[in-house]
C-alpha cells in the first residue's frame, strides 16, 4: 500500500506538470496512473491532500538546499549551486508556481504554510547577503539602515524573480510547451539581482560556474 501512495504522489506531480492544475482532478489522476478511484481515495480524500503532500516534499527539499553548507562559508561554487538548485526546484514543481493562486485559494492550510515558508525564505536570503558581506565578497552600504534596506531588497527581488519565473514563461509562451532549457535564462535573471553588489572576481567566478552548469544541463535535458 505504501508503494501505491508513492506512485500516486509522484504520478500526480508529473501529471500536473504536464497538464496543469485545473485539468488534473482525482479522477484524472486515477485514470492516468491506472489505479482505481477507491485505491486513490484510500490514500487521499481529495486533490488538495495530494498537493499538500507534494508541497511538503518541495518545501523540505528547498529549505535544505538553501542553507546546506553555509557554515563553511560561501564559495563561488556554493553560490552558483544556489541558483542551480533554485531553478531545479522551480522546474520540478512547476505546476505549483503556474497555479499557485488557485491552489492557495482552494486550501487555506496550504496558504498559511506557504506564507510561513515565504517569510522563512526571505529571512534566509537576507542572512546569505549578510554572510557574503561579512566574508568580503559583497559590498553593502556602511549605514546600518541603508544596508538593511538593501538586504531586504535583494532578498525580496530574488524571491519574486524566482517564484514568478514559471508564470512569466507561461505568458511569454502561450502557445508552446515549456522546456527545461527555459529555466537557464531564469537562473541568470535571478543571479543578476545580486550581481551588482558582489566582488567582481567572486561574481565572475560564480557566473562562469553557473553558465557552465546551465549549459551542461541543457545538453542532457
Amino acid at each position: 500500500m505504501a508503494g501505491n501512495r508513492e506512485k500516486i504522489i509522484e504520478g500526480a506531480r508529473q501529471l500536473m506538470n504536464r497538464e496543469g492544475v485545473s485539468a488534473t482532478g482525482t479522477t484524472r489522476i486515477a485514470e492516468a496512473l491506472g489505479v482505481s478511484p477507491g485505491n486513490l481515495y484510500y490514500h487521499f480524500k481529495s486533490r488538495e491532500q495530494i498537493v499538500a503532500e507534494i508541497y511538503a516534499r518541495f518545501e523540505a527539499g528547498f529549505r535544505e538546499s538553501l542553507i546546506a553548507g553555509l557554515d563553511r562559508g560561501i564559495t563561488p561554487d556554493r553560490f552558483a549551486a544556489f541558483y542551480i538548485n533554485a531553478v531545479d526546484f522551480a522546474w520540478t514543481y512547476r505546476f505549483f508556481f503556474a497555479g499557485q493562486t488557485d491552489l492557495l485559494a482552494a486550501d487555506p492550510a496550504l496558504a498559511r504554510r506557504h506564507r510561513a515558508f515565504q517569510m522563512w525564505s526571505l529571512e534566509a536570503l537576507e542572512d546569505i547577503v549578510s554572510m557574503l558581506a561579512k566574508q568580503g565578497t559583497a559590498q553593502l552600504p556602511r549605514g546600518r539602515a541603508e544596508a538593511a534596506r538593501l538586504r531586504a531588497s535583494i532578498a525580496l527581488n530574488t524571491w519574486l524573480t524566482w517564484s514568478g519565473w514559471i508564470s512569466f514563461l507561461k505568458v511569454e509562451k502561450p502557445e508552446g510547451a515549456l522546456v527545461r532549457g527555459d529555466m537557464a535564462r531564469g537562473a541568470l535573471q535571478i543571479f543578476d539581482v545580486f550581481a551588482p553588489w558582489l566582488d567582481p572576481a567572486f561574481e565572475q567566478a560564480a557566473r562562469k560556474l553557473l553558465v557552465r552548469e546551465l549549459t551542461r544541463e541543457e545538453a542532457v535535458a
